[in-house]
């Protein structure tokens, strides 16, 4: 038995309306459920201690797949903050896919003194899966995004069919 795609992934900010802005505007996310995280039920729940309090915004891209939850802790954050590099364990990096042409239209609008860029789009071929297009940045809370286009599945056994032809 297996689970279904990713729900959503959570992510600790430290100014809420700041990193909505930065997934609205980089990655033309929407907001989809703003809620206060005051309620006893959930947080216990989220395994907080009594008297947490913060607030909770959930984005979207294109479908409901794959959410992204971004919480500000307003009373009683939870203790033992890690960092999000290795090799500390936690969130090293959200990827999300695109197309080629998506990367280059966000690259060409972002402004290197308001946003980090961790690596300018590169194009390279994954060895018996076909090329890729990766860009990374880093959000408001320094949080690295990456947004990566992926072959189809049709480019994958294409290339794949002309390795084996080459090999021949």
């Amino acid at each position: 038995m297996s689970v279904s795609e990713i729900h959503h992934a959570a992510v600790t900010v430290a100014d809420l309306e700041r990193s909505a802005a930065f997934y609205e505007q980089v990655l033309g996310f929407r907001r989809t459920l703003e809620m206060p995280i005051i309620d006893p039920w959930t947080i216990s729940v989220m395994g907080l201690g009594e008297g947490a309090r913060g607030q909770s915004l959930y984005l979207q891209g294109p479908t409901r797949i794959g959410q992204l939850e971004l919480i500000q802790w307003t009373e009683a954050p939870p203790v033992g903050q890690r960092a999000n590099r290795p090799p500390s364990p936690g969130v090293f990096l959200l990827s999300f896919e695109t197309t080629p042409e998506n990367i280059d239209r966000i690259r060409a609008s972002l402004d290197p003194e308001q946003v980090r860029i961790v690596c300018e789009p590169r194009r390279s071929v994954l060895e018996n899966y076909g090329e890729i297009t990766v860009f990374i940045v880093e959000d408001p809370d320094g949080l690295m995004v990456e947004l990566v286009a992926l072959p189809t599945r049709d480019q994958i056994m294409a290339f794949r069919a002309r390795l084996s032809g080459a090999a021949d």
